[in-house]
């Protein structure tokens, strides 16, 4: 691992110093080495650095007492039921539209069915008459029969 190199013109400001013993607590050897002369400095020259030690050394003397309690079999059971969640099966496509067709419930396997049912029906429906009916010239039709008879004649030629 490269180290990033500090010389001796480095120095670590209270603000940092406050961070490290938030992060790290009050003991050195748990301190980041890179950091840690650039503390152990700062410890000796403020006295304000000295009394953020203390506060973070007590607070550790604090948590080192309380004691460690196992966790329920209620609690573990909790947190992997969090972790992995309990998931349905998943359904392939087929199953998706059946489910949705036909429903859960004795009322949605009457309805949804219907529905089904209706609305092409009713599409249809609103479709066919929403045509414009066209007049049809008959000149038009026999023009055009003509012509497909002329080409039909063109492919039995060799």
């Amino acid at each position: 691992m490269n180290k990033p190199k500090l010389t001796n013109k480095s120095r670590m400001n209270l603000e940092r110093f406050s961070q490290l013993m938030e992060t790290y607590g009050g003991e050195a050897k748990r301190w980041p080495l890179v950091e840690r002369s650039l503390a152990q400095r700062l410890l000796a020259e403020s006295a304000e650095a000295r009394r953020l030690q203390q506060s973070a050394l007590r607070l550790d003397h604090l948590l080192a007492q309380v004691p460690i309690t196992p966790p329920t079999l209620a609690l573990q059971q909790r947190i992997l039921n969090q972790i992995h969640p309990q998931v349905e099966p998943l359904q392939d496509a087929w199953q998706c539209f059946m489910h949705w067709l036909f429903g859960t419930t004795f009322r949605e396997h009457l309805l949804r069915p219907t529905f089904a049912l209706i609305i092409p029906l009713i599409l249809g429906i609103f479709l066919g008459l929403s045509l414009v009916s066209v007049p049809v010239d008959e000149n038009l039709l026999i023009a055009e029969e003509m012509n497909l008879l002329a080409l039909s004649s063109l492919e039995s030629m060799p």
